[in-house]
């Protein structure tokens, strides 16, 4: 059976005159608290392994609040993205703790009904519809790791790791471009990592270099522009040439 995520990131903005407001009511309320953040850009990327451990990609989708306006826009138009797309869980990073918090926030302040991956459901069977990698990674544990310690720790290059910012709300059309190229890059570092540890789970067939480069592939074909591009296609040939000579090696 063919399994497909959604491999989704995004950006916040804290709000300046929510953090203002709540500052008058406590003093000592921090302005990166969950409840003043703001969704100023999303990205998912899709991906799917099937029973024979190969690997195949779908869309790369993006907004931001440059392009739809406000978060409300940038918001409503992931949640129909997730909604065309209900049968897929989405795949993120941390976000059980951040994301969806944020994400449920601006549904209830927008007044946007949630995609059904999101919609609280008591008592609900079969597959889970999002996936916190994070979490997974920590199981009972008390320590969380950063997905950009992940990557390092699964090989990936660190030019790659280090395009990973703390972003800013943009001033110019550039910054915007620059930021969604971020958001867009995360959601194939996290597909990356996923396969990293589908392959430690033993799926059959999977092996993580032949999966990382059709996620690489599958990304540059639908975003031959992307300022890492560069640097992706140099980490695929790595990865490429690291398996010509494993096979080349004698037994």
């Amino acid at each position: 059976m063919t399994k497909t995520y959604l491999s989704t990131d995004l950006e916040f903005a804290w709000d300046e005159h929510l953090h203002e407001a709540h500052r008058s009511i406590d003093s000592k309320s921090k302005h990166h608290a969950t409840a003043v953040k703001r969704v100023m850009a999303a990205a998912c990327f899709e991906f799917a392994v099937d029973d024979e451990g190969r690997v195949s990609t779908g869309a790369v989708s993006s907004w931001t609040q440059y392009d739809w306006g406000d978060e409300q826009a940038v918001v409503s138009e992931l949640f129909d993205h997730l909604r065309i797309n209900e049968e897929k869980p989405i795949l993120t990073f941390g976000g059980l703790a951040t994301d969806i918090p944020v994400l449920l926030l601006s549904s209830m302040g927008e007044r946007l009904r949630l995609p059904p991956q999101l919609i609280d459901q008591p008592g609900r069977r079969g597959p889970r519809p999002h996936l916190d990698l994070g979490l997974m990674l920590k199981g009972g544990g008390r320590t969380w790791s950063h997905l950009s310690q992940v990557l390092l720790r699964v090989g990936v290059p660190q030019e790659l790791v280090a395009a990973k910012p703390v972003v800013s709300l943009p001033k110019t059309p550039e910054e915007w471009a620059e930021l969604r190229d971020h958001v867009e890059l995360d959601t194939l570092l996290l597909a990356i990592a996923k396969i990293a540890w589908l392959t430690a789970q033993g799926i059959s067939g999977l092996r993580f270099a032949p999966g990382a480069i059709a996620l690489i592939a599958g990304f540059l074909r639908r975003r031959p522009d992307h300022s890492a591009s560069a640097d992706l296609q140099v980490y695929a040939d790595e990865l490429q040439r690291s398996m010509t000579e494993s096979l080349a090696m004698p037994a």
